[in-house]
């Protein structure tokens, strides 16, 4: 029972997403570039200069390994939120952006809990 238990918390954790640039060559020096979430996200998907390299990861760190050197578009959507910037990659140290996600919501559950109390509270506050 308590394997069970470990095996399920650790897999509803976030894990830190390494993957490598899919265009360039293994030849390629390229940069790295690394994206520090505030907290653990889901459905985090990144894309650098139009080039998916990230889907659906459950995480708060994603490090991108050879990435073209000079200035990257990068477009980054986490727990339903979407962030665009520009980022400059070189090879001496890894490029490191800090990044403020949302919360997670509970989307349609939490409007309906909203509605209901409001309902309640004007119907109490005008009889």
């Amino acid at each position: 029972m308590r394997i069970l238990l470990v095996v399920l918390v650790a897999a509803c954790t976030a894990h830190d997403v390494r993957v490598h640039y899919p265009l360039a060559s293994p030849a390629d020096a390229g940069g790295t570039l690394v994206l520090l979430l505030t907290q653990p996200a889901d459905d985090v998907t990144v894309a650098i200069n139009g080039v998916l390299v990230a889907a659906n990861a459950h995480t708060q760190r994603l490090v991108i390994d050879r990435v073209p050197v000079g200035t990257a578009e990068v477009i980054l959507a986490a727990n339903g939120e979407d962030k665009q910037f520009k980022a400059w990659i070189g090879t001496d140290h890894a490029t490191t952006v800090p990044l403020g996600v949302p919360d997670a919501s509970m989307g349609f559950i939490k409007t309906l809990a909203g509605t209901l109390i409001t309902i309640v509270v004007y119907s109490l506050l005008h009889p």
